[in-house]
């Protein structure tokens, strides 16, 4: 019987995009030029420490999210699944929408929306954990996680903080 794997997760909310005007979607909001450079500015710091980057990126098909998918890609090499569940998902769906990544990958990202994203951090992260993240995660903001197991097996406070990201923060752990 070969041994649990280590697993890599990365739970990224959208950057910020442009306001809402009258008659548009917000499945249609871009955007906006501070989220394009907060997504370049946050990739150079975490370039700047050893962070292995996911290959596998699932990301909800608003537009908003498809452009911040796209830049982490680019910078990333990693390819984009869009997962329409995803779009303004609550954090059971995200989680189920985990749960069907190839055993395969090892470090995988995912991104999403607030609520559903921030509430899927606090529900995977240990409990004793929780004090070193915010309530609601910033735009842009990018929380990695590590467990032991498969993807099918994440559950409830079974994951490990190792780093906390957003265009006004960075807070690596030594592990």
């Amino acid at each position: 019987m070969s041994q649990p794997k280590s697993r890599t997760l990365w739970l990224i909310r959208h950057a910020k995009a442009v306001d809402r005007v009258l008659a548009q979607q917000d499945f249609d909001r871009v955007l906006a030029l501070r989220g394009r450079t907060d997504v370049d500015d946050l990739l150079a710091r975490v370039n700047r420490h050893d962070h292995r980057a996911p290959r596998w990126l699932w990301s909800s098909p608003s537009a908003r999210t498809e452009q911040t998918a796209a830049a982490l890609a680019r910078r990333w090499q990693s390819a984009v699944f869009e997962e329409p569940s995803l779009y303004l998902a609550d954090a059971h769906t995200i989680l189920d929408c985990l749960k069907g990544t190839p055993s395969s990958e090892d470090i995988v990202g995912l991104v999403a929306h607030n609520p559903g994203i921030s509430d899927l951090v606090h529900l995977l992260v240990r409990t004793d954990e929780h004090k070193e993240l915010p309530e609601a995660m910033a735009t842009l903001g990018i929380a990695q996680l590590t467990f032991t197991g498969n993807w099918s097996d994440l559950v409830p406070n079974i994951c490990r903080l190792t780093s906390y990201l957003s265009p006004k923060r960075t807070r690596f752990n030594a592990n």
